[in-house]
């Protein structure tokens, strides 16, 4: 299962400066506090989708565990503390190839220049930035909503980078004490592209009050696990292991597993809920014991006749106080295309939510997205999110109806929409709902920002709280609604 996304360009150079001590933070390395369970230098590595990252400040205590975990190097600029721009160029003349390269040599690498205290950064931007770079061959940079250019989030062609850091060059002080400011100076108007920030994104640490801002704004990090569930127990429980392990590695606190990991449709579902709904759930508390986080994954537990409920259970490790303990019983049951999912299946009738790291989380199942009563409840509940596990079936216009609704829940409700489908066996040939793939994270106001294809894979999300804040105060479509007339 690939972790990784992002398309990226063909050679992508991650240079994060992360300068050290702060005095207006009383002397702390603001590369290094706590947002959100990780500190803001490990949070913008992790964002960096790039082939090499190198970090230019102090290794500190925690600079080899970094280089490992996310392939960077760490330098220092010589002298220590000469400036941003020194920083910067310390950086490039680590790139291989620096000393007497030419620019034709240098015109297929991209770096993404970033600041290391920048903690809400987001994958899918900075490849965003990357991309349009390479294509256009010009500066891309993240730009706040008043257009100023946030210097430390942009992508470069790193021949026009190289130029514009020699043209700056003193003879006798390299390029000690000179500004960013000096460095983009140096573009013409139309070398300079800017995309605008979503939410809180573009927010670096500078002070106190900035820093308590960017936590209030930092939503967990949620793990979207698209998966083929297998018929075969023990090698389901095998990939449910390996997709748990592998979320927890890249720094999820939550996972969310498709509808249905428990057994695929179209198998005996009474006698799998009696046969292994327990010993399931034993699986799935044992991993968020094992991880230290939650994980949320589709099962079937017993209900009235030979029906089941399609459930979802949520498990966070149990020795933590208030620890994560839910289950939700789809509501809206998939009596549609043909298929006749009330035969074998008993509706539930209760909303669902947890919190997890300072955000509301909603639960809801595959075919309750195609009614959006049911979001904008969990929103008004207090919903930032909603995860919405999938087993969607396939056929002609599926694909398109699934982006579509994942779109509108997200505008309905002013929420992220997290969904996690199941990737389709490559030989299946048989009718019942085996997934399309296409798991996505949607925006407050309906963009998508990340999306797989059919195969199996990890999408990775930091919520950004702000983002609905600011979704809701433009369209506050949860205050304005009002009751309906009845016949």
């Amino acid at each position: 299962m690939s972790s990784q996304p992002y398309e990226t360009t063909a050679t992508t150079i991650a240079i994060v400066l992360a300068g050290g001590a702060s005095s207006r933070l009383g002397g702390t390395d603001k590369t290094r506090v706590q947002v959100a369970g990780a500190t803001t230098l490990e949070r913008v590595l992790r964002s960096a989708a790039a082939d090499q990252r190198i970090v230019v400040g102090p290794a500190g205590d925690d600079g080899a565990a970094l280089a490992h975990s996310h392939v960077a190097r760490f330098v220092l600029e010589d002298p220590p503390r000469s400036g941003p721009l020194a920083a910067l160029a310390r950086g490039v003349a680590e790139i291989p190839g620096a000393e007497g390269t030419s620019a034709d040599s240098d015109s297929g690498a991209t770096v993404l220049v970033l600041g290391g205290d920048m903690p809400l950064l987001r994958a899918e931007t900075l490849a965003a930035l990357a991309s349009t770079s390479a294509s256009e061959q010009k500066v891309a940079a993240l730009a706040g909503s008043d257009g100023h250019v946030q210097y430390l989030c942009a992508a470069w062609p790193l021949a026009r980078l190289r130029a514009a850091l020699g043209a700056l060059e003193q003879p006798d002080g390299g390029w000690a004490n000179l500004s960013l400011r000096r460095l983009y100076e140096q573009l013409a108007t139309d070398e300079l592209l800017t995309r605008a920030a979503a939410g809180a994104e573009g927010a670096d640490i500078d002070t106190p009050d900035a820093l308590e801002a960017v936590r209030q704004a930092a939503g967990p990090r949620i793990a979207l696990a698209q998966i083929e569930v297998s018929e075969d127990v023990e090698f389901r429980q095998g990939t449910v292991r390996s997709a748990v392990a592998e979320a927890a590695a890249a720094g999820a606190q939550l996972v969310l597993l498709p509808e249905a990991t428990l057994t695929p449709f179209g198998t005996d579902l009474r006698a799998v809920a009696d046969g292994h709904h327990a010993s399931f759930e034993q699986l799935i508390q044992e991993l968020a014991d094992e991880h230290r986080l939650v994980v949320v994954a589709g099962s079937f537990t017993p209900a009235d006749g030979d029906r089941v409920h399609n459930t979802v259970i949520a498990r966070g490790p149990a020795d933590e106080p208030g620890a994560v303990r839910a289950d939700y019983r789809k509501i809206h049951l998939f009596d549609a295309y043909g298929a006749r999912e009330s035969e074998t299946v008993a509706p539930g009738d209760e909303l669902v939510l947890i919190d997890l790291g300072g955000a509301r989380l909603g639960i809801a199942t595959c075919y309750d997205v195609r009614f959006p009563e049911q979001f904008t409840a969990l929103a008004r509940r207090g919903a930032q999110a909603i995860l919405l596990p999938l087993a969607w079936a396939d056929g002609p216009g599926k694909s398109d109806q699934l982006r579509l609704l994942l779109q509108a829940r997200a505008l309905d409700s002013t929420t992220v929409v997290l969904a996690a489908d199941q990737a389709p066996p490559a030989q299946y040939a048989g009718t019942a709902a085996r997934g399309i793939g296409q798991s996505a994270a949607i925006g407050p106001l309906g963009r998508i920002r990340q999306e797989l294809g059919r195969e199996p894979g990890l999408l990775l999300v930091d919520l950004d709280l702000a983002e609905v804040r600011e979704a809701r105060a433009a369209l506050p479509v949860l205050e304005h609604g009002v009751p309906l007339p009845r016949d």
